[in-house]
């Protein structure tokens, strides 16, 4: 995993060389510190949590966007910490554990897994969707896309948008098929991150954009769906990636017309 970027201020961004995953610190003015969906090996996501002590932070709480195996990693420097998430997980560790074991990218590294955190608790409110913490504002945006439930967060003094699974430029926007309505439930998600006016996004897989990179992911995000709706898979040039190609054919095949 790269070293701790900082992309706006208090908050740091590190990204693993597997399916290129970021993970944010979110730093406030005493110290205290967010950890976000740390990931992804053994070695990065100690590696992280060692750095964040070396800068003399003191991490709360780790947050977890949503509860697929790679947002759920623990770690020694981080293991007793509380876990946060928008809403209750329906996946058991058990689960998790065997899908990241599963994962051809994470056994290509050849590095040992980092291992399943316990399930994670809800957050603590100091209103509906504001986080209860000593740090920076945090407002909690949690929505059905990608994942039920899946909470994005925003820190408004920051403009920083840190949208787990979404707002990718390297990934297609892949549906909870489970769903009664996963193209509407994604559209959805989507209406509610652009509402926040966010100036940087922070992808949980991809690299990290400004104001005209977000309103471009935006529209690219919608196209891919508005394609997916029709039977297409329209002008997209994150297909390219064999597996991205293979969610998109499963995606066309159960929402497709």
């Amino acid at each position: 995993m790269r070293d701790l970027v900082e992309v706006a201020p208090g908050v740091h961004v590190a990204t693993s060389r597997v399916y290129t995953t970021t993970s944010t610190v979110v730093v406030g003015a005493v110290g205290s510190c967010l950890v976000v969906d740390p990931g992804v090996t053994a070695r990065e996501v100690d590696g992280l949590a060692t750095t964040v002590r070396e800068r003399g932070w003191t991490p709360v709480a780790v947050w977890s966007t949503h509860a697929h195996w790679d947002h759920v990693l623990d770690g020694p420097g981080l293991t007793g910490l509380p876990r946060w998430s928008g809403g209750a997980a329906s996946t058991d560790p058990e689960t998790l554990a065997a899908e990241r074991d599963a994962d051809p990218e994470l056994a290509r590294t050849g590095d040992a897994p980092a291992p399943i955190a316990a399930l994670v608790a809800p957050y603590p409110r100091r209103a509906p969707d504001l986080l209860d913490w000593d740090g920076p504002a945090v407002r909690v945006l949690v929505h059905a896309a990608h994942a039920r439930p899946h909470a994005a967060l925003f820190l408004p003094d920051a403009g920083v948008l840190v949208a787990g699974d979404m707002l990718s430029d390297l990934e297609i926007p892949l549906l909870d098929l489970t769903a009664d309505d996963p193209v509407g439930d994604y559209l959805a998600g989507l209406d509610l991150l652009a509402s926040t006016g966010a100036t940087v996004v922070v992808p949980g897989h991809g690299r990290v954009g400004g104001a005209d990179e977000l309103r471009r992911r935006l529209a690219a995000d919608r196209a891919y769906l508005a394609a997916l709706v029709s039977g297409s898979a329209g002008p997209d040039e994150r297909l390219a990636l064999p597996w991205l190609a293979q969610a998109h054919a499963a995606q066309l095949a159960a929402v497709g017309s």
